[in-house]
C-alpha cells in the first residue's frame, strides 16, 4: 500500500525548494530559507528508501532507475541550454561567450567531481548527483556490501556538518561544491533513507515513540532557528538534519494514519520533480511579466513572488502532463485504427 503521507510531503518539500531559489522579501525570507534547507535531503532520503531491493533484480531495478534519471538530465541540460541562451539575448548579452564558457576545463572538473552545474543551472546538481548515488548503490549491491556501507552514513553526515558549518569555528573555509555533492549531501541521507526501509518492521511503534519523534522534529526546528542566529545563513544545519530524519521517520511508521488533501498528495506523486526542475525558468518569466506590468518593485510583488512561482510551475507541469497523457491516448487509439 502506497504512503499517501511521503508524496504530500514531496509537494511540500518542492514548495521549500521554490522558496529557497524564490525567496520571500527580509529577515521572514531567511528564516523560511533555514525550514527549507530540510528539502534536498529529504529528497535523497526519498530515493534511497525507494532504492531497497531485497530479491535478485536489485542491480537490474537499479540500473534502471540510473538509466530514467539521466534522460531526465539530459533533456534538462538541453532544455536550460536553450533558456538561457534565449533569456541572455533577451538581456542583450553574448551568449556565444557564455557558450564557450561552459566546456572550459576548470567547469568540466567540477562538474564531474563535485556536480556542480552552477554554468548552466545551479539547481540540476540533484540529478548527477542522485546518478552517482544510484551507481555506488548498484555497486554496493553487487558486491554484496550494502549493509557494510550503511555504518558510513553517520560518517559521511558529519563530514557534511564539518564542511558545511563547524569548520568556520576553526578559521577553515570550504566551497559550498565541496559539500553539496553526491557523496556527502547525497549519499548520507540516501544511505538513511535505505537503513531505514530496510529495519522500519524492526522497529517498534509505540505511542512515547511517536512523540519523541515529534519532538525531535520540533528541537531541529528550533535548533536551525539558533543556529541561523549565531552563525548566519548556511546551506545546511544541524537541526535541519534532526528534523528530516525524525519527519522521515515519522512518516514511514505513521504517515498512513493521516489524511492529507488529496490535491497536495497528487501534486507530490505526479509532479514534484517537475516542480524541482521547472520552477527557476517559470521564476524567469514571472520576472519578465512582472517588469512588463511595471509591479517589479512592489512590495507586495514580493511577497506573492515564491507562491506565484509554486503554482505557476504546477499548472505548467500539470498542463504538459495532461498534453502528453492526451496525445498518448490519441496514438493509441489511431493504432487500433
Amino acid at each position: 500500500m502506497r504512503n499517501k503521507s511521503l508524496d504530500a510531503v514531496k509537494a511540500i518539500a518542492a514548495c521549500l525548494v521554490v522558496c529557497i531559489h524564490v525567496s520571500f522579501p527580509g529577515q521572514a525570507g531567511q528564516l523560511v530559507k533555514v525550514l527549507a534547507r530540510c528539502a534536498v535531503p529529504f529528497f535523497f532520503m526519498v530515493s534511497g528508501y525507494f532504492c531497497y531491493y531485497q530479491n535478485c533484480n536489485a542491480s537490474k531495478r537499479i540500473l534502471s532507475k540510473i538509466l530514467h534519471i539521466m534522460k531526465l538530465f539530459a533533456v534538462s541540460v538541453v532544455f536550460y541550454f536553450i533558456w538561457e541562451c534565449f533569456m541572455k539575448a533577451w538581456n542583450g548579452e553574448r551568449v556565444w561567450t557564455w557558450i564557450k564558457g561552459l566546456v572550459s576545463t576548470e567547469h568540466l572538473k567540477e562538474f564531474f567531481v563535485y556536480n556542480s552545474t552552477s554554468p548552466v543551472r545551479a539547481h540540476l546538481w540533484f540529478l548527477p548527483a542522485l546518478i552517482y548515488c544510484y551507481l555506488l548503490a548498484l555497486l554496493l549491491e553487487k558486491w554484496r556490501m550494502r549493509k557494510a556501507a550503511y555504518c558510513m552514513a553517520p560518517v559521511l553526515l558529519a563530514i557534511l556538518l564539518w564542511r558545511a558549518e563547524f569548520c568556520v569555528f576553526f578559521d577553515i573555509f570550504y566551497h559550498t561544491m565541496e559539500y553539496r555533492n553526491f557523496l556527502f549531501t547525497g549519499m548520507s541521507f540516501f544511505l538513511t533513507g535505505q537503513m531505514i526501509r530496510e529495519y522500519q518492521d524492526k522497529i517498534v511503534c509505540k505511542r512515547q515513540e511517536q512523540w519523541g519523534l515529534k519532538a525531535g522534529m520540533i528541537f531541529g526546528v528550533a535548533l536551525s532557528m539558533m543556529e541561523y542566529a549565531f552563525r548566519g545563513a548556511g546551506e545546511i544545519y544541524t537541526g535541519n538534519c534532526v528534523a528530516v530524519i525524525c519527519l522521515f521517520l515519522w512518516l514511514i511508521l505513521y504517515g498512513r494514519e493521516i489524511n492529507f488533501p488529496s490535491v497536495l498528495v497528487e501534486t507530490g506523486r505526479k509532479y514534484a520533480f517537475l516542480i524541482y526542475l521547472l520552477h527557476p525558468a517559470m521564476s524567469d518569466l514571472l520576472k519578465k511579466c512582472a517588469e512588463g506590468l511595471g509591479v517589479s518593485n512592489c512590495q507586495i510583488y514580493f511577497w506573492l513572488r515564491p507562491v506565484l512561482v509554486y503554482m505557476l510551475t504546477v499548472v505548467t507541469v500539470s498542463g504538459i502532463s495532461a498534453a502528453s497523457a492526451y496525445a498518448k491516448q490519441n496514438i493509441l487509439q489511431n493504432d487500433h485504427v
